[in-house]
């Protein structure tokens, strides 16, 4: 261990800042006051959701074309005007068409759901620990 002696000028003030480092404002006698944290619940927000319109669909006329009256309703098309143009499915193709649809349905009705859910969570005069006893 060295003596006082055997310190170096330029150590002092090295010696002097890492002790005021450590000791930060304490050595000068000043407190910290305490915080103190209080908790309080809040009212919730009320959600500005406007319920979506109602979907408006066009009629869509379908024909079902057989070799058999293939060439009557392509002449019915051209007589009212109509460009004769087919989009064909398969029957296993207007089956995976229409469980598409379903799926469709089902998945806007989850999120209807899921909207109303957020809604009277939200909105609901009851606090979340009185709803659940």
């Amino acid at each position: 261990m060295k003596s006082i002696q055997n310190v170096h000028r330029w150590q002092i003030p090295l010696i002097l800042l890492t002790i005021s480092l450590l000791t930060g404002c304490s050595i000068l006698g000043s407190s910290v006051d305490k915080v103190e944290t209080v908790s309080k619940p809040t009212e919730r927000t009320p959600l500005n959701i406007e319920p979506a319109e109602s979907v408006n669909l066009d009629d869509v006329e379908w024909y079902i074309i057989t070799p058999e009256n293939a060439e009557e309703i392509l002449t019915q098309l051209k007589d009212s005007g109509h460009e004769p143009v087919i989009f064909g499915l398969t029957s296993s193709g207007y089956e995976r068409l229409s469980l598409n649809f379903a799926e469709i349905r089902k998945h806007i009705n989850t999120q209807r759901r899921i909207l109303l859910q957020y809604k009277q969570y939200y909105e609901d005069s009851t606090s979340p620990e009185s709803s659940e006893q």
